[in-house]
Order: C-alpha cells, then sequence, then structure tokens
C-alpha cells in the first residue's frame, strides 16, 4: 500500500512546476505588462546601483581622509626619542593636537553621514577628554553616541570617554550611568569595574566589596588586575592630619653642564705670631 502511494506521489507533479506552470500561462496572456514592468525594475536597480556606487566612492574617500587624521596622531615630537629618517615631526604636543583635531573636523565637515564621519568625531570626542577639556569632549562623544549604530566598534570606548569626560567636570551621576551603560555595549567587566571605581572615588562602604567582586568575577580580565590593585591602594593606611612623610637628606645635584664652578673660598690668615 505504502509502495503504491508513493507511486502515486511520484506521479504527482512537482508543486515548484504548478508554479511555474501558472506562471508561464500569466506571462503569455500578459507579456506586454511584463515587459513595462522589467523596463521599470531594471531603471530602479540601476538607480540603486547608481546610489550604491556612489556611497562606495564616498565611504572610501573619507575612509583615507580619516586615515590620514590618524596617522598625524602617531607622528613623534622632535626631541622625544629617534625617528625614523624622513618622517615629519611636530614641534610640540599641543602642535600635534591641533593638527590632528583640525584633520578630523575636516573629514566630519566634508564627508557627513558616512562611517567614516562617524569615527572622526568619536575620535575628537577622545582626543579632547584626553587633553582635559571635558566639557567639550562630552558634547561629541554625545553627538556620536547618539547617531552611530548600536553596533559601531567604537561604542564601548565612547561610552567609557564619556563616563570619564562627566567624572573630570564633578558629575559623578552622569558618570556612574554612562559607565553602566558598557554593559549594553558588549563590556560587562569595565562597567562593573568602573562602577567599583567610582565608589571607590566617592568613598562608599560598599567600593572594597564591589572591587572584590570585580576580581572574582573576570579573573582572567585585566579589570581584575586593575580592581586588586585598588584595593591594595585602599588597605595603605592613610596619613594623619598633621602628619608629614620622613624627609630624607637629598643628595647633591649633579653640576649642570657647562655651568661655572663656584669660586674656591679663600683661606684664613694665619694668627700674626707674638714677639
Amino acid at each position: 500500500m505504502t509502495q503504491k502511494t508513493d507511486r502515486k506521489e511520484l506521479r504527482k507533479p512537482d508543486e515548484f512546476q504548478v508554479v511555474a506552470g501558472h506562471a508561464m500561462e500569466w506571462v503569455a496572456a500578459n507579456q506586454r505588462k511584463l515587459a513595462l514592468a522589467i523596463a521599470a525594475v531594471a531603471a530602479v536597480v540601476l538607480l540603486a546601483w547608481g546610489a550604491s556606487l556612489y556611497r562606495s566612492s564616498r565611504e572610501a574617500k573619507a575612509g583615507a581622509q580619516l586615515s590620514e587624521a590618524l596617522e598625524l596622531a602617531s607622528r613623534p615630537i622632535a626631541g622625544e626619542g629617534a625617528a625614523t629618517p624622513g618622517t615629519e615631526t611636530f614641534a610640540s604636543k599641543d602642535e600635534r593636537q591641533k593638527a590632528v583635531l583640525a584633520a578630523l573636523e575636516k573629514v566630519l565637515s566634508e564627508h557627513g553621514g558616512t562611517l567614516a564621519a562617524q569615527t572622526a568625531q568619536a575620535q575628537i570626542g577622545f582626543q579632547k577628554v584626553k587633553s582635559g577639556d571635558y566639557a567639550a569632549g562630552q558634547k561629541d562623544l554625545q553627538e556620536f553616541l547618539d547617531k552611530a549604530d548600536s553596533k559601531h566598534p567604537l561604542r564601548a570606548f565612547a561610552l567609557e570617554s564619556l563616563g570619564y569626560a562627566f567624572e573630570g567636570q564633578k558629575k559623578l551621576d552622569d558618570a556612574r550611568a554612562a559607565f553602566a551603560k558598557l554593559a549594553e555595549a558588549g563590556a560587562p567587566e569595565r562597567a562593573a569595574f568602573q562602577t567599583a571605581r567610582l565608589s571607590l572615588e566617592e568613598g562608599k562602604p560598599e567600593a572594597k566589596q564591589l572591587l572584590e567582586q570585580v576580581a572574582k568575577d573576570y579573573p582572567k580580565d585585566p579589570v581584575a588586575t586593575a580592581a586588586n590593585e585598588r584595593l591594595e591602594l585602599a588597605a595603605m593606611p592613610k596619613a594623619e592630619p598633621g602628619q608629614t612623610a620622613a624627609i630624607t637628606p637629598a643628595a647633591d645635584p649633579a653640576p649642570v653642564k657647562g655651568a661655572q664652578k663656584p669660586a674656591p673660598k679663600p683661606a684664613p690668615k694665619p694668627a700674626p705670631k707674638k714677639k
């Protein structure tokens, strides 16, 4: 019975063949309509392809310009270490900072809406927070987080930097909220550590327990080492008010090269002999 059923089923036309048959019948009856539809679809495809090509070209230009801006940040400062022959240097860190920010701002203004422009805005925020311009850095980082995709690779870094920007302005509640969002950005270990560290900075009684929990929950992550270091610092006895550290006599400073030596003191005159 089963064998007969199987053979009967095999004799049935395949479902795809049935659908294809109906489709062919429709094509035969609507050749003119189909030709017009294909032309319209082709036009849409061409437009989409052209837009895609334009976007790809724009992203490529923006990416190249961003790469040049980031390269400036890696250039050495004159007099600091041995620079590779032919490598341009900056006279000071401030000069390099200004050049990097100007290049990043150019990417942002000329290629707005691209992934490279979003990345440039995050980098601008990082640079400003690093230099201590916390309020300005906060503004750029918040704008990046508002516009960037939730899966942007710099999102976690931006949230942590935003937390530091708030902390630098003594806005500790805002800093705590920014650090807490690290868990949503795929960095729960950083969220736990920053919450514990901030609690220690504020002198909260639960800070020690939070740090211990970080070291316990993430023993193989660098946050465990950082948490243990802060626990050791917290365990050190605090100096009593008015107490000063013991001062040891300082060694005589080495003479400055090229400086004049002090004139020798005149020898004392011998006392006159009595007659």
